[in-house]
């Protein structure tokens, strides 16, 4: 799945990035402003897409001096699916943190991290999630293990992007390079299960 273009998943056309551009907001936009958020294609380009849209009755388009304004249709009875379209990326969060929230043993924390985490992840990129185990949980336990496979094959699923997980146990975080690695996905990680506060602490004890 594209991220940075989430209708492309329907449509790869330029039609679908400049509806989901209009679909996530709730304003009205110039064809130069939807040119500038898309950053591909020509102005003139991104102006007969929303004309096309406007035909299909999803976008409405206004017309004040010289511009016209166009704005995403909610009352259209494609609307709803268009926005569940656009919304993939949190769906997917929120799906992943459903599944992680029954885990037996639970881990200590969960993070997507990397390109996927900043919304800018294509077709090809990984969806790259970082795990810490409690110390109380072996390696090497089938349940444990058999969780995480369950989770990477949700994630390569539900997206078409290959899953990687990145798993650290607790006493693992005393090591130098491995908390860097931590902290560096920290610093554009999304929770899915924990506290970034409460990893937080616990490099902070790690690192004593």
């Amino acid at each position: 799945m594209d991220f940075r273009r989430p209708l492309a998943v329907v449509t790869p056309t330029l039609d679908g990035d400049v509806l989901a551009v209009l679909a996530g907001a709730r304003e009205e936009f110039s064809g130069r402003r939807i040119h500038r958020v898309v950053a591909h294609g020509s102005e003139n380009g991104i102006r007969n897409a929303a004309d096309r849209l406007v035909e299909q009755g999803v976008v409405l388009r206004r017309r004040v001096g010289r511009a016209n304004l166009y704005t995403f249709n909610r009352e259209h009875l494609a609307a709803p699916h268009i926005e569940g379209l656009v919304s993939l990326r949190g769906q997917l969060f929120d799906g992943l943190r459903n599944a992680i929230s029954s885990w037996n043993p639970a881990p200590h924390s969960v993070l997507v991290f990397g390109s996927v985490a900043r919304g800018q992840a294509g077709p090809s990129s990984d969806l790259d999630l970082l795990v810490v185990r409690p110390l109380a949980v072996s390696v090497e336990a089938d349940k444990w293990r058999g969780q995480l496979a369950h989770i990477e094959g949700l994630g390569a699923a539900w997206t078409g992007n290959d899953t990687r997980i990145l798993e650290y146990d607790e006493g693992e975080l005393e090591d130098v390079a491995v908390r860097r690695v931590v902290e560096q996905a920290l610093a554009d990680g999304i929770e899915l299960y924990g506290s970034q506060r409460s990893l937080r602490r616990l490099l902070g004890k790690a690192g004593r």
